[in-house]
């Protein structure tokens, strides 16, 4: 008797022990659970108990575009969640301090929508017309509110004057001349230099040109090329920016334009691989006329429209693979052969500028490596582009001569102060 007394004495203390025990985890377990839960996420929590539909839920999203050949603002807006109606009120929004017709490719388009439940709502929308300028257009209760943010650069005249050294572009990239303005300097000068067989080592180069920074000396942007000059061992060509009822154009001393009709290389970097005239062809096998000139490039590489005019024929034709050819004035058209892929908006009869891109280099078609077969045909008659000779750009007369002298003066003097 005793031992089964002892025995449930033992049961009842281990019983209440075990109890007890149990008491203090719960409250400890309480504890821990309050410290770890906000009170925010708790009241979250018991209101999804009591009422679930008062709970919005919602998730931000950021797109953004860049316009490429042919988008426009509008074309842009529709690919969002924007309705026409709510196009229209924001094109009218922002028509004040944007011209939106003017917008450049490359233009930046931010959209920021919200996701509540499962219906998106743009709310804001960002547009960036170039580096210093950031326009928001904000959505509130249905209606746009727009603000214009601009910062405030500083100009920087810049002026090098150095020896080319292996090629224009790496001579200029080693000063860090921007991309854009060694692009633009190669393509002033296009018309009249064939940069295969022209340039040589040693040759000289002088350009002053503009660009932008901000307060604290980061460059924003660069402007344009003021002065140019290539001096070669025999010849030398200078060009002075000069704008002319809005109209820029580049002219020589004389006032003189540089703009022809047609470029002899509407691609930049390229090596010359193959002449105009008589080989073996790489891949016939036989002796036949080389009818244009081949710029070997890597892929991707951009081609430019020789000249103004319209698109006659864009598509694969037969061993020049993929194919592009532009009807100019005056009895010339420009074809371009081998091409990895076309421009946003080439299509048949669309008109292009001079300089405009048009596609890229490829190795479509009978081609044993990537490069631009490109000819020029003048009255239904192949040329070589290597020397056709052009007609001259216009010669200004009268008044538009002095502005001109007057504002080529004023270069001079600035390289005068630049250089002393």
């Amino acid at each position: 008797m005793y031992l089964l007394n002892k025995k449930v004495l033992v049961f009842i203390t281990g019983l209440i022990l075990i109890i007890v025990i149990a008491y203090y985890l719960s409250i400890s377990f309480n504890d821990k659970t309050d410290i770890q839960i906000p009170k925010e996420s708790i009241q979250i929590q018991k209101d999804t108990t009591e009422k679930k539909d008062s709970l919005d839920l919602f998730f931000s999203f950021l797109e953004h575009y860049e316009l490429e050949e042919g988008d426009t603002f509008i074309s842009t807006l529709k690919k969002t969640n924007l309705n026409n109606r709510e196009i229209d009120q924001l094109v009218i929004a922002v028509k004040d301090v944007m011209e939106i017709n003017r917008l450049r490719i490359g233009t930046r388009i931010e959209i920021v929508s919200d996701l509540i439940k499962e219906e998106r709502t743009v709310k804001e929308i960002v547009i960036y017309p170039d580096s210093a300028e950031k326009i928001s257009v904000l959505r509130i209760d249905d209606k746009f509110t727009v603000s214009k943010d601009i910062k405030t650069l500083y100009s920087e005249i810049i002026f090098h004057e150095i020896e080319i050294n292996k090629s224009i572009y790496s001579s200029l990239k080693n000063i860090n001349v921007p991309d854009n303005i060694i692009m633009s300097f190669v393509q002033l000068f296009s018309f009249d230099i064939d940069f295969q067989r022209d340039i040589r080592n040693k040759n000289k180069i002088n350009i002053l040109f503009e660009q932008f920074k901000d307060k604290d000396g980061r460059l924003i942007k660069t402007g344009s090329i003021l002065f140019a000059e290539i001096i070669l061992t025999k010849d030398s060509y200078e060009l002075y920016r000069f704008e002319d009822n809005n109209y820029i154009e580049y002219f020589n001393s004389d006032g003189k334009s540089a703009t022809k009709a047609l470029m002899k290389t509407p691609i930049n970097g390229a090596k010359l691989s193959s002449a105009y005239g008589m080989r073996k062809h790489p891949i016939l096998g036989y002796n036949k006329k080389h009818m244009g000139v081949d710029f070997a490039a890597p892929i991707g590489t951009p081609i430019m429209a020789a000249g103004k005019g319209h698109i006659e024929y864009v598509g694969t034709n037969g061993g020049a693979g993929k194919y592009i050819r532009i009807k100019h004035l005056n009895g010339y058209k420009t074809s371009y052969s081998h091409l990895s892929s076309y421009a946003s908006g080439i299509q048949k009869n669309v008109r292009v500028k001079q300089g405009q891109t048009i596609g890229y280099v490829g190795s479509t078609g009978l081609s044993t490596g990537p490069h631009l077969h490109y000819e020029v045909i003048f009255n239904g008659k192949k040329i070589n582009p290597m020397n056709m000779k052009l007609p001259s750009g216009k010669k200004l007369k009268g008044i538009n001569l002095k502005d001109f002298i007057i504002e080529r003066n004023r270069i001079n003097n600035e390289i005068s102060k630049i250089k002393n």
